[in-house]
């Protein structure tokens, strides 16, 4: 996953869709347990020298994590001068170091942001289609620190593209919509929200008897996988009623067929 940068920088992590580091435009060949020092020190600003020694050797002594702690910096200088920086008690990632995740939630939190006046926000530059590049967090990497990222990540690139989903739609673009939305459940199928929005498009455009046939294919893999059942604001959107908003005696009054 590419996300341009604003400002340049000597030194460029790359954490979706797999890990790499540059410098200068050069790509570094970091050691693994330096791989694991940069990757954590770039999912933060900073952190204590203990509790990054903790994190990254959670089996070792205090004693031993601290002197691989002490290695892994001087095996990343060695191959990238400069990127960690140590500070009396703190351990950082040099000042200016681009991470292309910080950049990517960035530009996601953007989409998420509420719009005054309630007309339709604008469509960013390249019609969102960066969402659809990837932006998974370093796909294969199983550390406890990393899983909970990976999730949140995850969770942030799905509500933008349910998100774009609704906007594109918003601005009568059917078919590009459909790709965010299609791209959503692709992601997590049982996902009520990602159908939501696949069943939305579909009804903004006038294609009713789509929106019945995907209620349908989620309704029957809701059952299969998991015993339950749409919800009945679920219901209400695929046959074209008004929704009424979730938790409302409304959201109780509609039967699933």
């Amino acid at each position: 996953m590419s996300v341009p940068s604003v400002a340049p920088s000597l030194f460029t992590i790359r954490l979706l869709d797999g890990f790499a580091v540059r410098c200068a435009d050069r790509a570094v060949d970091v050691p693994p347990s330096g791989q694991r020092l940069v990757a954590y020190l770039a999912l933060r600003i900073g952190a204590g020298r203990s509790v990054a020694a903790a994190v990254l050797w959670p089996e070792a002594p205090e004693e031993k994590s601290q002197a691989s702690l002490r290695t892994a910096v001087w095996r990343v200088n060695r191959a990238a001068p400069g990127l960690v920086v140590t500070r009396g008690i703190h351990v950082a990632l040099a000042p200016d170091t681009v991470v292309d995740n910080r950049e990517f939630t960035a530009r996601i939190r953007r989409i998420l942001r509420p719009t005054a006046g309630g007309q339709p926000p604008p469509v960013d530059e390249d019609g969102y289609a960066w969402l659809l590049r990837g932006g998974e967090l370093l796909p294969g990497w199983y550390d406890e620190w990393v899983l909970l990222e990976q999730e949140h990540t995850r969770q942030l690139r799905l509500h933008a593209l349910e998100a774009a989903a609704h906007r594109m739609a918003d601005h009568g673009s059917f078919a590009a919509a459909l790709e965010f939305a299609f791209e959503a459940v692709r992601l997590e199928p049982l996902r009520e929200s990602a159908s939501r929005a696949v069943i939305a498009v579909h009804q903004s455009e006038g294609n009713a008897v789509d929106a019945v046939r995907h209620y349908e294919w989620f309704r029957r893999l809701l059952d299969a996988e998991l015993g339950l059942r749409p919800s009945a604001q679920l219901t209400a959107l695929a046959r074209g009623q008004v929704v009424a908003p979730r938790g409302t005696t409304g959201d109780r009054a509609v039967t699933p067929w």
